[in-house]
């Protein structure tokens, strides 16, 4: 691709030969002459300036510093971003059910979607137009999928659920799977998990990642949601708009999540929590009570040296005798 043209698609502004072509990505210390590359900041100088990239995005503080062709971004991430899908576009099987596929009856399959062979679609599904299926998908009754969807191989979406315009899910993704809720009565008694789930616009859903169907009420995935791999959602979850969640984390039933949180990987929520909007919660971090007040959390203890580590455990069993020892200096004092 031309910088010209990319710089006119991206609405950079280019320094540099606008003719030259650029057709990979690759990073900035080991891109080649046609590679385009990007540099947030002044902490990556040194290999920006050694760069013998085709062109480099950068912010306009480094402009001086770029070696070559530059397109200049308030937000060179984002316009990498925007870059990746440009040179490397997303490549779509042929248009249609192909052989093999079975779809049920009162079923609508847009003529735009693509559906591959061995796939299984039930009765009263609504496939939208320019939908991408996976070989191996199950889809179940009555499922509708938005524009534009596109689920990966062996992608499983239970009965009544339904996605969105512009989803991707990977892999091995299960929407819809019954909820894990029990009654003991000399044994455990499963509920009938009668909700569903309604996942929003532009939601990715990562590899294996599991979200369960409400028990009656419905388990939502908001517009502009990314769950990474490995994820568990449990019934009647709500997470807000444009939310972020990193990998194996593990969200109890019931926990409404905000817009615009950040949840570090391998996070546990608790059920029956509510998270307010923009929290952002470090990696391992363990949240057992609601969080009220925007703003960064964590809980999870750093990494030390076996021997620091042991002596910081030995150290907490013994916290409630320091604080009654401390307590009782305090009241000496007084």
């Amino acid at each position: 691709m031309k910088l010209g043209e990319l710089a006119q698609a991206l609405e950079l502004q280019l320094h540099g030969d606008a003719l030259k072509e650029v057709n990979s990505l690759a990073p900035v210390a080991s891109a080649s002459a046609n590679d385009l590359t990007f540099v947030v900041s002044a902490d990556y100088l040194d290999v920006l300036k050694a760069s013998q990239a085709g062109a480099i995005i950068l912010p306009q503080t480094l402009l001086a510093d770029a070696p070559g062709n530059a397109l200049v971004s308030s937000n060179p991430y984002v316009s990498y971003a925007r870059a990746s899908w440009l040179l490397s576009p997303d490549l779509k099987p042929p248009v249609g059910v192909q052989l093999m596929a079975v779809v049920g009856s009162d079923t609508e399959v847009s003529k735009t979607a693509s559906v591959a062979a061995t796939v299984v679609i039930g009765s009263g599904v609504c496939i939208g137009d320019d939908v991408v299926i996976g070989e191996r998908c199950v889809i179940g009754d009555n499922v509708v999928i938005g524009k534009g969807s596109r689920l990966f191989a062996s992608v499983t979406v239970y009965h009544g659920c339904s996605l969105g315009e512009r989803c991707r899910v990977q892999s091995g993704a299960v929407i819809g799977s019954e909820g894990f809720g029990f009654a003991y009565d000399a044994g455990w008694l499963p509920i009938h998990q009668t909700g569903c789930v309604r996942i929003g616009n532009d939601v990715h859903i990562g590899a294996n990642t599991t979200i369960d169907r409400g028990a009656m009420d419905d388990t939502v995935i908001s517009d502009g949601v990314i769950l990474d791999n490995q994820i568990q959602i449990a019934h009647n979850v709500k997470i807000g708009e444009h939310t972020a969640i990193a990998g194996c984390v593990g969200v109890a039933g019931s926990t409404q999540i905000g817009a615009k949180c950040q949840i570090g990987g391998a996070c546990n929520i608790v059920g029956h929590l509510k998270i307010t909007d923009s929290v952002v919660l470090n990696a391992t971090s363990f949240v057992t009570k609601s969080i009220t007040e925007p703003g960064r959390y964590g809980s999870g203890m750093p990494l030390q040296n076996i021997t620091r580590w042991r002596r910081t455990f030995a150290a907490m069993g013994h916290l409630d005798e320091l604080l009654k020892r401390v307590r009782r200096l305090e009241r000496q004092q007084k």
